[in-house]
């Protein structure tokens, strides 16, 4: 008879497991599960996502960089002060001219205007010369 109740315990044992309420349980935690792995694939996209976006910006900032130390390199002599003050603020020293060249199209158009007292090459002759204008 022991054998007999080892049969029966087996029978109960499979009816309560392949049973509609156990499957039922099986199958709310097997949602469960599948629910929490979908959530990680969709975080672990994010961050692959925010991960290029941070690295392009990093080799944007690197190359931002490198530009900002070599115009610092630049400012750090007089000739490339000077240069930078031309460039901005479209000034020429004393005695020079300054030609400007514009776009026809262009809606905008900077002039500077600079004075030059000195006088031409026919001022010049005529001052040699002796004759006043």
């Amino acid at each position: 008879m022991p054998h007999m109740l080892d049969l029966k315990e087996r029978n109960r044992l499979r009816r309560v497991i392949y049973g509609k309420p156990m499957i039922i349980v099986i199958a709310v935690l097997f949602l469960f599960i599948a629910r929490g792995a979908w959530g990680m694939y969709q975080k672990s996209i994010e961050a692959t996502e925010k991960r290029n976006i941070t690295e392009e910006r990093l080799g944007e900032l690197k190359q931002r960089e490198a530009e900002l130390s070599l115009d610092i390199l630049n400012l750090s002599t007089d000739r490339g002060i000077e240069g930078e003050i031309r460039d901005r603020f479209m000034v020429a020293k004393e005695g020079e001219n300054v030609m400007i060249v514009t776009d026809p199209d262009a809606q905008k158009i900077h002039t500077v205007t600079v004075s030059d007292n000195s006088p031409t090459i026919m001022q010049r002759m005529i001052s040699a010369v002796g004759i006043s204008n």
